[in-house]
Order: C-alpha cells, then sequence, then structure tokens
C-alpha cells in the first residue's frame, strides 16, 4: 500500500478534527439538547413587529444614521403562546465585524434590561459587567400564557466626549459634532458594526399542565351553577306534578 497516501489520509483527518475542535471552543456551548432557535408558539417580536428568526433563533438591532447622544431603544416581548408546555428562554450575544474609522464597539454604550430590572451594562457586542458573548442569560421562566420584556438601549457617546481620529479631530459642543476637515473638504468618517442576538428555549420536562376538562377548578363554578339549575327544575316539576295531581283529585270529588 502506498505509504505517503496513508500519511495524506491521516492528515486530513487530524486537520479535520482540528477545524471541528476549534468550531466548536468559537461557539457558546449550549446546554445539552438545547439548539438555536425557538418552538412552535414561543414568540419573541420587537416593538416594530419585527420577529426572532425560529429556526436560528437570530435578532439584529439594527440601526442606520445614528446620532451622537441619541438614545436607541428596542423592546422584544417574549411570550408563551402554548397551553401545554412551560419553558426557560436564554439568550447570549454574537459578535460578527466591525468596519470603519469610528469604532462603534469602543464608543456606544449598551443597557439590557428586564421588565424593567438592569442586568447588563457595557458594549453593544455583549462585554461588560457580564461577558454575554460566553455566558448565557437566562431570560425567565414561561408557564402558558406568560410574558416578559426583554428591552435594551444604545446610544453612540463617543470617548470621553473629545478624541481624535486620522487625519481629523471630533469636537463635541452644545451644538453637535465638529469635525476639522482636511484642507480640501472631503473629510468623511463612519463606522459599521454588526453582532446578533441568539435565542433559545429550554422545555420544563417536569412541568404538568393544569387540567382543563369538566371537573377543573376553571369550570367547577359552571358546574356548580348548572346544578343548581337542573336541581330547581326537578324541585318545579315535582310541583307542577303535584299542583296537577291536586287539582285532578278535586275535579273528580266534585263530580
Amino acid at each position: 500500500m502506498n505509504v505517503k497516501l496513508i500519511f495524506t489520509v491521516l492528515l486530513s483527518f487530524v486537520i479535520l478534527l482540528s477545524c471541528n475542535v476549534l468550531t466548536a471552543f468559537a461557539e457558546v456551548e449550549l446546554p445539552e439538547g438545547a439548539v438555536k432557535g425557538l418552538p412552535e408558539k414561543i414568540s419573541a417580536m420587537d416593538s416594530n413587529g419585527n420577529s426572532v428568526s425560529s429556526e436560528t433563533g437570530e435578532y439584529f438591532f439594527h440601526v442606520e444614521n445614528m446620532t451622537y447622544g441619541e438614545v436607541y431603544t428596542k423592546y422584544v416581548q417574549l411570550m408563551n403562546l402554548r397551553d401545554d408546555a412551560a419553558y426557560n428562554i436564554y439568550f447570549y450575544v454574537e459578535p460578527k465585524f466591525k468596519t470603519g474609522e469610528i469604532d462603534l464597539e469602543k464608543e456606544c454604550i449598551c443597557n439590557f434590561y428586564l421588565d424593567g430590572e438592569q442586568f447588563f451594562k457595557g458594549t453593544v457586542t455583549g462585554k461588560g459587567n457580564i461577558d454575554l458573548t460566553e455566558n448565557i442569560k437566562d431570560l425567565g421562566y414561561y408557564e402558558p400564557g406568560d410574558s416578559h420584556t426583554l428591552s435594551c438601549s444604545v446610544a453612540w457617546v463617543g470617548m470621553d466626549g473629545d478624541y481624535y481620529i486620522d487625519e481629523g479631530h471630533r469636537i463635541v459642543s452644545n451644538e453637535g459634532i465638529v469635525i476639522n476637515r482636511d484642507k480640501d473638504g472631503n473629510r468623511h468618517v463612519e463606522g459599521e458594526i454588526e453582532f446578533k442576538w441568539i435565542f433559545y428555549a429550554s422545555v420544563d420536562e417536569n412541568y404538568k399542565p393544569p387540567y382543563t376538562g369538566l371537573l377543573s377548578i376553571k369550570n367547577s363554578y359552571w358546574l356548580i351553577l348548572i346544578g343548581i339549575t337542573v336541581f330547581l327544575i326537578i324541585i318545579m316539576l315535582i310541583l307542577l306534578a303535584k299542583k296537577k295531581k291536586d287539582e285532578k283529585k278535586k275535579n273528580t270529588g266534585a263530580v
């Protein structure tokens, strides 16, 4: 057998195995049995009607023509619309890339809140008081019908209000931002950053949905009313029959 061929095959196998190992370490490790995405009827939708992808769990925070100092806020409503299962919903941040002379990763501040309670402050790429790129955030437990609100605010605040860029100087004043351009007046700076949030849900295998049949607590009130109604009807029929019988006896005696 060709020794060179065997060596080539073994080397290819080692390279392939190494790539798989590197890929595994590059991603957030999800709990056993969990996959990216949200099950049917587990809804996550922002205030503009944009939904989290049910297949991949991806959601993008998209802002165009960002204005210095303005706060941009997104509200994502998380809901369990199922009536037979309970879930925990989780998410983390996955940075993609950044370009341009304005470093939006360093110059933007990001805050996350769950039902109005802040749990994160840091960069838009998930680095802050907790690292959302490596640690998964539990967004709560959702029984059927439960709902919670995840909100995120992002603001472009710059670096200490006054900082340098190549071939120019940015000054922050009460009138806004002034950029000293080059002698031709053609100086233009911009920045772009892309990141996404990844959502997924984990079903509670031990959850037992409340019984919704005729004997459930929810329906017991109506069963009691029906029982009382039937009882009153029976009593009324008995009284009518007795009255009819008494009248018949009375009429028979008169003859």
